[in-house]
């Protein structure tokens, strides 16, 4: 093991031993602390004079102008009239459509199911559940459908959700070995019990990277959920299992929480449909809030008007979080328009797609864009100013955010990841004015996105840089830091959690076994465009849609063996 004076042999990653003597070189050497942070971007901004007004609350004054006198319970206008027809995937409506029609019941899909997560346990994607509960919810669920009144399209449809988010009666962990311990949850959170009142059967939690730290949920502690499509790889993070769930076809709809990325980025490694929704419009009421002021809670699904249709029963007012008073209504009166993008302007960040990592990813998404202006969009290039800065902002704000949470359990310390250990020893080297100063950088931030989209309706990006990341050997024992890989997971997603503004994941081919995802980004409160995209791109010709080789999808419904 490294001594406290020992050099530390730079590496492109640490896993295994390497990891643990980074954390104990770290831990007992201030001058290597303070000589690393000085070298990272979390010190980036220390040397800039920054002068202005700092925000935490990533609402612009014009949005804040405009809400509603009343806050807005939110009733969806949405009504599908083309549903998803996947040969993949069960939908929701595939669900509720067979219930309907009686050629199943929730109560037998429940018995499948939990046959299925019995053995899906090898790859690690849900925490164990229990069989009781999910039976007596689902028999409740069948008797409704015998008297003809199912409570909305979710009656029956199993649901999971991210380990951080609120149960009631069970343990939400947050990725640890720790928090909430023995302490079952006495409520369900808000989103979640959005869902149950609207008949959605609840299944239990999705393992998560230890509060969110990092993006490959890596975690040995709580389990690795390998990718469905590939399981030596990543599902991506932090909200990896809730991805992996919807892969493996287990649900067609989980809930994730984005801070950086972390329900886009599970959505993209393992090719599902994911929603980072605008800051304030999902209540985070039953969430942990490892990063308050740019994590939000958002759906996972399989199809695009899975995603959709939980948005629309989730997002909403709630006096329990009162970021979500300022939001107005949604309206999907667009959502079925998805032959002609006419009136429809793109931005496409210059230089943004050369960023790629993986270059195979770039024709791609560039089909992608012949196939928007073929429907009529109009494709603009812009220019993004201080990006750099925002990222690096972004990072000091999560991270600085991320620390006083988990620093609450200091006699804890020595249960944490590895990882997180040696972010905390770092973000330590980080000072108020550090924060401050970022928050300076995202009414800045928040500014130049105004003036975006007063030219452009959305912006078009890349996912992530790479495909879904192959774990080194040696990552599932001590977990695994490789900070420019995780730099090329949030690069071009922070920007919408410091900003506050909505954005989407949509898977859109296959390189090899992997998926390959394309991003869209809105202006605050516009999630109804960003879902008609995702529709759009799901409706596409000649885009591959291919079912996980782990994949459970058959199990429950007959006519999609």
């Amino acid at each position: 093991m490294a001594s406290a004076d020992a050099a530390i042999p730079v590496k492109e990653y640490y896993v295994g031993q390497d990891l643990l003597d980074l954390v104990q070189a770290f831990e007992n050497n201030k001058t290597l602390v303070s000589t690393m942070a000085s070298q990272m971007h979390l010190q980036a901004l220390r040397h800039l004079d920054i002068v202005g007004f700092p925000t935490t609350l990533a609402l612009p004054f014009s949005k804040l102008r405009e809400a509603p006198k009343e806050p807005v319970a939110q009733i969806s206008n949405l009504k599908i009239t083309n549903a998803s027809q996947s040969q993949e995937y069960h939908t929701v409506m595939d669900y509720h459509n067979a219930y309907l029609n009686g050629v199943t019941t929730p109560t037998e899909v429940a018995q499948k199911l939990l046959a299925a997560i019995e053995d899906s346990h090898k790859h690690e994607w849900m925490q164990p559940v229990v069989d009781d509960d999910v039976l007596a919810q689902a028999a409740a669920s069948t008797e409704r459908y015998k008297a003809g009144k199912p409570l909305s399209p979710f009656d029956g449809v199993f649901t999971a959700f991210k380990e951080d988010q609120a149960i009631k009666g069970r343990v939400s962990n947050g990725g640890t070995t720790y928090i909430n311990k023995d302490k079952p949850a006495t409520e369900d959170g808000t989103a979640i019990a959005r869902l149950r009142a609207a008949g959605a059967i609840i299944v239990g939690h999705t393992r998560m990277q230890q509060i969110g730290w990092d993006v490959w949920t890596c975690n040995p502690h709580s389990g690795t959920p390998r990718n469905p499509y590939k399981l030596s790889a990543s599902s991506g993070g932090s909200s990896g299992g809730s991805a992996a769930v919807v892969a493996g076809g287990l649900m067609p709809l989980t809930l994730g929480g984005d801070g950086g990325g972390s329900v886009r980025i599970p959505a993209g490694f393992c090719g599902a449909y994911g929603l980072k929704p605008t800051c304030g419009r999902v209540s985070g009421f039953g969430g942990m809030g490892f990063g308050a002021s740019v994590g939000v809670i958002g759906p996972i699904g399989a199809s695009a008007d899975d995603m959709t249709l939980a948005l629309s029963v989730i997002a909403g007012a709630d006096p329990k979080d009162e970021k979500t008073s300022f939001q107005p209504a949604m309206d999907f009166s667009d959502y079925n328009k998805t032959d002609s993008l006419e009136g429809v302007t793109i931005g496409v960040v210059n230089g943004w797609f050369d960023e790629c990592v993986d270059k195979e990813m770039i024709p791609h998404l560039k089909k992608v864009q012949q196939h928007l202006e073929k429907l009529g969009a109009t494709i603009v290039n812009i220019d993004l100013k201080d990006v750099m800065l925002y990222r690096a902002a972004h990072a000091i704000t999560i991270s600085s955010e991320m620390n006083s949470f988990i620093r609450r359990f200091r006699e804890h310390h020595n249960d944490n990841l590895s990882v997180n250990r040696i972010f905390m020893a770092l973000v330590n080297e980080c000072t108020p004015t550090d924060y401050i100063k970022s928050q300076v950088l995202r009414t800045q931030a928040m500014k130049q996105m105004e003036e975006v989209f007063s030219k452009v309706d959305l912006l078009y990006t890349p996912t992530t840089a790479i495909l879904a990341l192959d774990f080194p050997e040696g990552a599932y024992e001590h977990g695994m830091l490789w900070g420019e890989r995780t730099g090329n997971c949030t690069q071009f997603l922070a920007l919408a959690n410091f900003t506050g503004i909505p954005g989407v994941a949509v898977p859109v081919g296959f390189h090899e076994e992997k998926p390959v995802s394309a991003h869209f980004l809105a202006s605050w409160y516009n999630e109804p465009l960003l879902c008609r995209m995702a529709k759009v791109c799901e409706l596409m010709p000649d885009i591959e849609r291919r079912r996980a080789p782990n994949s459970y999808h058959a199990n429950f419904l007959p006519n999609k063996a």
